[in-house]
């Protein structure tokens, strides 16, 4: 499976998550963190394989993303699956062609250095691919001035320190 968009993504986790046992659903993970770049790496992972959603906020509750099927799960994969803070998480991923969302919620771990060890070490070739395919949409959107005018002011945003 190649790059795809963040709802199709979540739209093949919500099928893989309709379709597993009760006992199996206590076994999904999620592991998020911030990169240098000041993007999320999202990794969700099921008793069986791991996906990440790269995401991008383009404006104050918007955001952009793409992500892949990691592969398969084993120990070492579950351990950092692990590592990390627990904090509450929510995504909403509209679905093209219709007037409905996925909703994903839940704790997650939280951890850049976690994210960041799964990017280089694991899956470092994909990851220069989900960047680039990031670039190339932002600057697709930066065409547009109302999209380029909420992006700088969620830039702006970010830059500012909470005090």
């Amino acid at each position: 499976m190649g790059i795809k968009t963040s709802a199709e993504i979540t739209r093949i986790l919500k099928n893989r998550w309709d379709k597993s046992k009760d006992s199996d659903k206590s076994e999904w993970k999620v592991l998020a963190g911030m990169n240098p770049k000041g993007r999320y790496d999202m990794f969700i992972s099921d008793p069986e394989r791991v996906w990440q959603l790269k995401t991008e906020q383009t404006g104050k509750n918007e955001a952009i993303g793409f992500g892949l099927e990691v592969g398969k799960i084993d120990d070492e994969l579950k351990e950092l699956m692990g590592m990390g803070a627990p904090v509450p998480f929510g995504l909403i991923s509209p679905q093209k062609n219709s007037n409905l969302a996925i909703v994903l919620a839940g704790v997650q771990q939280y951890s850049s250095d976690s994210t960041h060890t799964l990017c280089k070490e694991y899956i470092s070739e994909k990851q220069a691919k989900l960047d680039d395919k990031l670039d190339l949409e932002i600057e697709r959107l930066s065409g547009d001035p109302v999209l380029r005018r909420k992006y700088r002011e969620q830039k702006e945003r970010e830059s500012k320190s909470y005090l």
